[in-house]
């Protein structure tokens, strides 16, 4: 399986000098994603003659706010993705840092972000984070995660 991204910064010259997380020999770059300034490529398939792998899936983040205690752990975790209004409830916000406050409104998780979005839900103490698949809606990470 090639489930695999590769960061590197802007240079100016053009030239992106890769450092590599988990890179497969083998593997074909699916897309390129800048966020703040980093670039980072998502290999999601592997090369004939390898075995398929089951791809880069996007991700959206929710909160339930019904359940949110209003702790803050998940903006500790992810500031650039949760926030704290003055209702002292936890928000998703969307790309562009806007409070996005609409019942059940989600926000893609960058995938640099997956892991501190994913131990936001694990840690939550309101179980009110919830991470699926943009695809098919799968939950999986979060309360409703198989």
């Amino acid at each position: 399986m090639c489930l695999i991204f590769t960061l590197a910064h802007s240079l100016t010259s053009g030239e992106y000098p890769p450092i590599d997380v988990g890179k497969r020999p083998g593997c074909i770059v699916d897309q390129v994603n800048t966020l703040q300034g980093w670039h980072y490529f998502v290999t999601s398939r592997e090369t004939a003659g390898t075995r398929m792998g089951s791809g880069t899936e996007a991700l959206e983040v929710w909160i339930d706010q019904d359940l949110c205690t209003g702790d803050g752990i998940c903006v500790q975790y992810a500031p650039e993705v949760f926030e704290l209004d003055i209702d002292g409830l936890a928000y998703v916000k969307s790309p562009g840092d806007e409070l996005l406050q609409a019942t059940g409104a989600t926000t893609p998780v960058p995938l640099p972000l997956l892991r501190d979005v994913a131990d936001s839900a694990k840690e939550c103490p309101g179980d009110c984070i919830h991470v699926r698949r943009v695809a098919d809606g799968v939950e999986v990470y979060g309360p409703d995660a198989g």
